[in-house]
Formats: structure tokens, C-alpha cells, sequence
């Protein structure tokens, strides 16, 4: 199995970026005015999606260094790549949260992590969310996929607009399947992370954003191809090869090096590219942990518009327990699997699966407790049961009452029959 290492050409290329005054592209700036817009007073966010309001997408993106010339007045937040980006970015950094506590729930500062990004330089603030995009996000986005696709995507994707190359000109299909494949706020953060030089068409009223021109960096080109054979010689690397059923069996002396590689892709790239950047010496890191909650947390479960339980549940309780009550208070039988899902307060999906489950996404059900789940008043959770006849419930959190040490869960009250389990 080779060892990741670094050519000529590319030690040239990592030189003369780290040699420079300022980090690749304008992510830096651009976040960093992100930040301090939402510090004044959040930004209203989508409760279902939790993103930007549309009437502030504008204002958004006029905080970019060099703003995107959409040509839409009411365009969704997909229609604003660099701020979808951003928005990206905002999430799995940690440094944006979503508060519901309020009608309308606001994109606000995480504190004790904007307080550490204020530490960091720039170099560290450029690899943090370089590492934030790479490391957390790609994964998170391609949980159903091979976490190495979008990276092997951005390589190929790059080395096609390298300087001089006429490749893309002469395949159109593959342009337009490419960035179907890649999505927008991939090439947006391509450009902003100083990957890929764009060269937009002017804004036309209706249009959306337009490109006329991209070039890949040579920071781009050997940052992803690098990226990508870490791939190849990390652990994670490894077991995607395991576990593809087309691909060959790995030799005894593959998988005895798997045994020996503990490396994330991106810790293994870092190893080899940040020694060029002696500046970088701290990373962002995720949030402290905190304390579960303890007390009771009280629900409205509903099944339509005129079916509903309300029920209370010692915050030890874990999400099995929920399950089961659930099903009680409604009369429905526990013979088939289940699955909650929700997004936490950074706009992330979380799972909880049936104990029964064989293969599950995030945690089995009865891993987590409520009190360690980080629920909070106006969340709404959904609760699917019997995924054959996919009964579907809304799990709206109300209430968490620390002052309320129970032993045992309770149906408060209630509204509706329920409907027959099975019709």
C-alpha cells in the first residue's frame, strides 16, 4: 500500500500559498462578515429547513466580497450558492445555531464557540472551516453514499478547468452532468475557499447566477488531488474498498495496514499540507459538552389535525421508552419498527432507529436519552411507525421542566379517537 506524498510540484504550489498574505480566495472575509451580521440580531430562519429567510437573501449575499449577480428578487436560498455555502459552513462550524424559542426561529451566534474563532488567525480560521467542509460536512451530506464521492468529484471536476484545458468545451454533457452531480454550493465554495477562479455573466433579470469562465487554482488542483489519495491510504479509505461489493478483495498486506492507519482522510492530508503553514497551530474543535437535562419534558403527540396525546416523560427516559408509550397512548401495537427524526439546534438531521433495526444512520433509539437528546420548546420531532402502512406522528416538544423529578411517563390529556392500527 503507498504512503500519501507530496511531489515537487505540489510543494511549490503549498509554498507559495502559505508565502502569501492573506489564505486562498475570500472565505475568510466573507464568513467573518457572515458573523458579525448575524451577531447584531439573528437572521429569521425556515422552521422546517432552518434556512435563510428569502427577504434577507439579498442582504446576505451583498455582504460577499464579490457578490453573485443573481438577477432575482425572490430567489430561494439554492438560487444564492455562496450563501447556501455559507450557510453550510455556518452549521457544521458550529458557530450558528437555531434558537426556537421565539415565533419565528432565528439563526443566532453561537457564543462560546464565536468566542473561540475570535482567537484564531487568519490561516487558522481558513483551515478550520476548510476541515469543517471536508471532514464533517461531505460526510454528512453523502451518509447514504461513499463519503469520498464529492471529494473525488471537486478533483475531477477541477482537473477538467485546469488552466489551458479545452476538455470541458468539447463535452458539454459531462459540464452539465458534473455540476448536477456536484450541485452549485460546491462551485460556489470551490470559488470561495480560492480553489476555482470564476468569472460570472452579468446579472439578467430572471436569470439566476450565470457562469461565463472557471479555472481551477493550482491550490485548487493539488489541494483535491491530494485529498483525494488520502483517501486511498486512510483507514476510511480502506474500509469504503471492504465493503464495495464490485471492488477486488484487499490482500493480506492491506488489510494488515488498515489495522495500522487510524487517519481520518483530512487529518491525513493535514499532516502533509500544514507543515507548509506554520501559522496554523489550533483548530476550531466542536462545542463542550454539556450536562443531560434532568426534569420532565412534556409533548404534544398528533396523528392528523384532530388526533392528539399530550404526555409527559422523565427526561431519563430514553427514546425507546418514548416509542413504546407512545404506541400505548394511541392503542397501536408494537410489532413494527420505527424511527424518530428531527434537526438539532445546528439545523443537523438526527436519527433514532428501532432497536431492532440492523443497519441504522445515526443511534439506535434506546442509546440516547431525552435529556441527553438536546431538545428544547417548539422543536418537532416526527415519529414514523410501521413503515409499510407509514403511520407518521408529530412529536412537538412544549415543555422542559426541571423542577419535575418523575418516575414514570403520563398521558395529561387528550383529544380524538384514534384511528384503527389496522384498516
Amino acid at each position: 500500500m503507498k504512503t500519501l506524498q507530496l511531489i515537487d510540484a505540489d510543494r511549490t504550489v503549498f509554498a507559495a500559498v502559505a508565502n502569501a498574505e492573506v489564505p486562498p480566495g475570500t472565505i475568510v472575509r466573507d464568513f467573518a462578515a457572515l458573523l458579525d451580521y448575524l451577531g447584531k440580531d439573528g437572521i429569521p430562519v425556515s422552521p422546517k429547513t432552518s434556512e435563510f429567510a428569502i427577504a434577507r437573501l439579498p442582504d446576505l449575499n451583498g455582504l460577499l466580497t464579490h457578490p453573485a449577480p443573481i438577477g432575482l428578487s425572490r430567489g430561494r436560498q439554492v438560487s444564492y450558492p455562496h450563501v447556501d455555502g455559507l450557510h453550510l459552513l455556518l452549521r457544521f462550524s458550529r458557530l450558528g445555531k437555531v434558537d426556537r424559542s421565539l415565533r419565528t426561529p432565528q439563526m443566532v451566534q453561537d457564543k462560546a464557540m464565536v468566542a473561540r474563532w475570535q482567537l484564531l488567525n487568519p490561516t487558522e480560521r481558513y483551515f478550520s472551516l476548510l476541515e469543517r467542509w471536508w471532514n464533517i460536512a461531505d460526510f454528512e451530506q453523502e451518509r447514504f453514499g461513499l463519503a469520498s464521492r464529492m471529494a473525488e468529484y471537486r478533483c475531477t471536476f477541477l482537473k477538467r478547468h485546469r488552466p489551458g484545458s479545452r476538455a470541458k468545451e468539447r463535452d458539454e454533457k459531462w459540464q452539465v452532468a458534473m455540476l448536477g452531480a456536484l450541485g452549485m454550493k460546491q462551485v460556489a465554495l470551490m470559488q470561495l475557499f480560492g480553489l476555482l477562479d470564476i468569472l460570472s455573466d452579468p446579472a439578467v433579470p430572471g436569470g439566476g447566477w450565470k457562469i461565463k469562465r472557471m479555472v481551477a487554482t493550482p491550490w485548487g488542483l493539488s489541494a483535491s488531488a491530494i485529498y483525494c489519495q488520502a483517501f486511498g491510504d486512510s483507514s476510511t479509505g480502506m474500509l469504503e474498498r471492504l465493503f464495495n461489493p464490485t471492488g477486488k478483495n484487499p490482500t493480506p498486506d492491506e488489510l494488515e495496514a488498515e489495522e495500522e492507519i487510524e487517519h481520518h482522510p483530512f487529518l491525513l492530508w493535514a499532516s502533509r499540507a500544514l507543515p507548509f503553514f506554520p501559522a496554523c497551530r489550533h483548530y476550531l474543535g466542536d462545542p463542550e459538552s454539556v450536562e443531560p437535562f434532568r426534569g420532565s419534558v412534556t409533548f404534544k403527540v398528533s396523528l392528523g389535525p384532530s388526533v392528539w396525546r399530550r404526555i409527559v416523560m422523565p427526561a431519563e427516559s430514553d427514546f425507546d421508552d418514548l416509542a413504546r408509550f407512545i404506541l400505548d397512548a394511541f392503542q397501536f401495537d408494537d410489532e413494527h419498527l420505527y424511527q424518530f427524526r428531527y434537526q438539532d439546534e445546528y439545523a443537523t438531521q438526527r436519527t433514532f432507529d428501532d432497536p431492532r433495526c440492523s443497519d441504522v444512520e445515526d443511534d439506535y433509539a434506546d442509546e440516547v436519552t431525552l435529556g441527553e437528546a438536546g431538545l428544547f420548546p417548539r422543536q418537532l420531532v416526527e415519529f414514523r411507525y410501521d413503515f409499510s402502512d407509514d403511520w407518521r406522528f408529530d412529536v412537538l416538544v412544549e415543555k422542559l421542566e426541571p423542577s419535575d423529578i418523575r418516575r414514570k411517563a403520563a398521558v395529561l390529556n387528550k383529544k380524538g379517537t384514534a384511528p384503527r392500527q389496522y384498516q
